[in-house]
């Protein structure tokens, strides 16, 4: 179930921005599209590196870099985001883009989470 979040926010997010790209310009649908892939990306790489972080056989310094290139890669992401001033629309309303990222993230944390338990599974 957990998965599901992480696949339905990837196929939303590549739906709306190839429809930008498409009506719009590429640039416009381009850019919010890294930007989800960047912060989508370093969350999960940071929910993976905390998750590993009191397991045997893991060098703490190394747990730590990718701890913080995670770090880099979600606050580019972000950075990336605000500078488009990229909207979701949602029926009368529209979601901002960091807000995006925000749900981005939480899904990242699930399939973090569901990755790690199939694992510990087998």
């Amino acid at each position: 179930m957990r998965e599901l979040a992480a696949l339905a926010y990837g196929f939303l997010t590549a739906i709306i921005c190839v429809q930008v790209m498409l009506t719009k310009s590429f640039r416009v649908g381009a850019e919010p599209l890294a930007a989800c892939v960047l912060n989508f990306s370093g969350t999960a790489l940071f929910c993976a590196c905390f998750l590993l972080w009191r397991e045997k056989g893991y060098r703490k310094i190394y747990l730590f870099g990718a701890g913080a290139i995670a770090v880099v890669l979600v606050v580019a992401g972000f950075a990336l985001m605000i500078k488009t001033g990229f909207w979701v629309p949602v029926y009368d309303g529209s979601i901002p883009g960091p807000v995006w990222l925000l749900l981005g993230s939480l899904a990242a944390l699930l399939w973090s989470l569901h990755m790690r338990a199939r694992a510990r599974a087998g």
